[in-house]
């Protein structure tokens, strides 16, 4: 008789105990990626930091949290962590999200990106897709893109330092 397969074990804690900031998305994966890089259950060459924008910087993405019933967010961009497992099924990782996380890739797709065909052409998505292990040791972020004019932050960052990797550049605003 043959084994069931193996039920996917999540990659990180439950969603109430991963580091989460709101509108710091970019930095919640990269200390998604981080936690992953530590606990080595899977290769950290199997995910994924996916950059989702385009030219217009009006990306919708529905079943966000800061939505209302089943209208869309539209964001300047957002990011999420893509784990492409050597399983049958991928999975993504969004804490923005009311779908469950992390969401087989399939559901995350027709729920959360839906069909561009339905949508006005400045809304169209484009994705950007780097590596987990470059992320880490790419990305930085002096977290300037969220102050106004003024100097005061639109959203509260973070309670940790800024994220800064050795010889990067620090990203003022994550490029489509």
């Amino acid at each position: 008789m043959a084994r069931p397969a193996a039920a996917y074990e999540p990659a990180v804690p439950a969603r109430p105990a991963c580091a989460y900031t709101s509108c710091y998305c970019e930095e919640n994966v990269w200390k998604l990626c981080e936690y992953i890089r530590s606990q080595d259950q899977y290769p950290l060459e199997e995910f994924y930091a996916i950059f989702i924008s385009n030219d217009r910087r009006m990306i919708p993405l529905w079943k966000q949290k800061s939505g209302h019933g089943d209208e869309p967010v539209v964001w300047d961009y957002h990011v999420v962590l893509l784990h492409v497992s050597s399983r049958e099924q991928n999975f993504i990782y969004d804490l923005d999200t009311v779908l469950p996380f992390p969401c087989p890739f399939d559901m995350y797709s027709v729920e959360a990106f839906r069909l561009d065909d339905g949508l006005r052409p400045e809304f169209h998505r484009k994705i950007r897709m780097i590596r987990a292990d470059l992320y880490l040791k790419t990305f930085a972020s002096d977290r300037s893109h969220m102050k106004d004019a003024n100097g005061k932050w639109q959203k509260p960052p973070p309670s940790y330092p800024c994220i800064e990797t050795a010889g990067a550049p620090k990203v003022r605003q994550p490029q489509s």
